[in-house]
């Protein structure tokens, strides 16, 4: 097997190398004092991006009681930011054990691959196909963000400053206003501009990089594993000496007296390749495991705050009033949120289908024309397949796939419903509260009123405050081994504390 042979491989190595990618993995590219130049570049994305989330967060901080839209928008941002951090790690760290994982791109990396050249040839076009239109995307959803927005650079922000004053920006890529004044950045807009396109390009080719290296892989994996279903169907229908039925080969005395024992030792042969695709399949899934998981929890979260904070611009409170160029951003950002989100789950669901194909692909052999022997090596395959099929799961029942998917888009409209409509006024009960999330809930309340007094902050910091940790909540809760009802109770406790109800200068009894 050779991972740099183009032709014969799921694995688009042209456009890897065109991207960088392939001398980014490879362990033959040009070293800088014994480091890949390309990791070198990658980490210098990588610390880019942390202290861009850095200014992010502080700019949540500094704008949260004046302009919750723009904080928000600075918020899931920053999130954003913090995470690509993490793959962008994971990949460079990772960076051999990944090249190890790729040969399962390679057309011989099951004994069959000369039988099934058709089934390669066929997926090697859908992931040149897909790959590319993954890169065509990326490519022209950059071009087309920075020329809106260079577009629309004439039209002016007013941000409210902490002392009450109004600051009238420029729009910009990112609209990072934190650290100049109104005319500083209006009158240099040219330079912010070229500062923010950068960080915007910086995410871009940290997403790319791991969303090509994701594709390639399910598509790969799925790719090998249904070479091996087409081997295990073909088991014993086919004659191993003349290519013939064994079903029209007549009577079972007219056949080869070997002829058993060739298929028995043609099935041990898949059961091989069938191993090594599972083995690959848990070396991909423990490389990437964390990130993906951190990943759904972030589109997840990401998701709800885009939603809330589009609701909000609607209203006629003050602090929720935004322009119409930051809403727009907003409402854009939601349906590439959930498209991610969900081309994600699907990509799992689909190797987790796997499985059951292994299964109905043994049973669909011609087991019932050989012997006890036989028959035993096909039950414990099976066996086998059903206990070291590794699928990506937050828990042991939580499984990432499509149910998931349409799971979490029902929670978030509950999540959503909460935050939005604020509950009516009541008496804190402290024996009312349930225990563990209820007096989890009632501490952080506690907690909420001495920072209020102490630092004098007005009641809005401490109701984003806790929309924020309802929407943590949310995604404790769904990911974990608690179920949906139980989060439904911490909601009900937070009723009980009249959380969303303002009650500023009071404290708990």
């Amino acid at each position: 097997m050779d991972i740099r042979d183009d032709q014969n491989n799921v694995f688009n190595i042209t456009l890897a190398k065109c991207t960088g990618i392939y001398q980014m993995l490879d362990s033959q590219t040009i070293r800088f004092r014994g480091l890949n130049v390309y990791h070198i570049v990658m980490i210098i994305i990588m610390l880019f991006i942390w202290v861009i989330a850095v200014i992010l967060n502080i700019s949540v901080v500094y704008y949260w009681t004046n302009i919750m839209p723009l904080s928000m928008d600075y918020f899931w941002k920053g999130i954003y930011s913090l995470y690509l951090c993490y793959p962008t790690w994971a990949i460079v760290h990772y960076s051999d054990d990944i090249w190890n994982c790729l040969s399962i791109t390679c057309y011989g990396f099951t004994s069959h691959s000369l039988q099934g050249r058709h089934i390669l040839d066929r997926w090697r076009e859908r992931s040149v196909l897909l790959t590319t239109t993954l890169t065509v995307v990326y490519l022209t959803s950059a071009i087309i963000y920075f020329v809106s927005s260079l577009a629309l650079s004439n039209d002016i922000i007013p941000v409210k400053n902490r002392d009450g004053s109004v600051s009238n920006y420029l729009h910009n890529v990112l609209n990072l206003y934190l650290f100049v004044s109104d005319d500083t950045y209006n009158a240099h807009y040219n330079m912010f501009y070229l500062f923010e396109a950068m960080i915007i390009v910086s995410a871009v080719i940290a997403f790319f990089v791991f969303d090509f290296l994701l594709l390639t892989f399910c598509l790969a994996i799925r790719c090998q594993g249904q070479m091996v279903c087409t081997a295990f169907e073909s088991i014993g229908h086919t004659s191993l000496g003349d290519n013939l039925s064994l079903v029209d080969c007549g009577d079972e005395k007219n056949k080869l007296p070997n002829e058993h024992d060739l298929i028995y030792d043609e099935l041990k042969t898949i059961i091989l390749d069938h191993q090594a695709v599972m083995k690959k399949n848990y070396s991909f899934l423990t490389i990437f495991k964390q990130v993906l998981l951190l990943q759904i929890v972030v589109f997840s979260m990401s998701i709800i705050i885009l939603l809330f904070c589009f609701i909000l611009s609607f209203s006629d409170d003050n602090r929720f009033k935004s322009s119409r160029i930051l809403t727009l951003k907003i409402f854009c950002a939601i349906p590439l949120n959930l498209f991610k989100l969900f081309t994600l789950c699907y990509l799992f669901g689909n190797l987790n289908e796997q499985k059951d194909s292994i299964i109905f692909a043994l049973y669909s052999s011609n087991w019932t024309e050989m012997d006890m022997k036989f028959k035993k090596l096909i039950l414990l395959t099976m066996k086998m397949n059903n206990t070291n099929h590794k699928m990506l799961k937050f828990t042991r029942t939580k499984i990432v796939n499509l149910e998931m998917f349409f799971k979490t888009m029902r929670d978030s409209y509950s999540i959503l419903s909460f935050n939005v409509f604020k509950f009516p006024p009541c008496k804190i009960n402290i024996g009312k509260i349930s225990a563990g999330p209820g007096l989890a809930v009632y501490h952080l309340y506690k907690t909420l009123c001495i920072i209020e007094h102490v630092t004098k902050s007005p009641s809005e910091v401490k109701e984003w405050l806790c929309v924020l940790f309802n929407q943590c909540l949310f995604t404790y809760f769904t990911y974990t081994k608690y179920s949906i009802s139980t989060y439904h109770g911490a909601q009900k406790s937070i009723h009980n504390l009249n959380l969303m109800s303002g009650l500023s200068g009071k404290s708990a009894n």
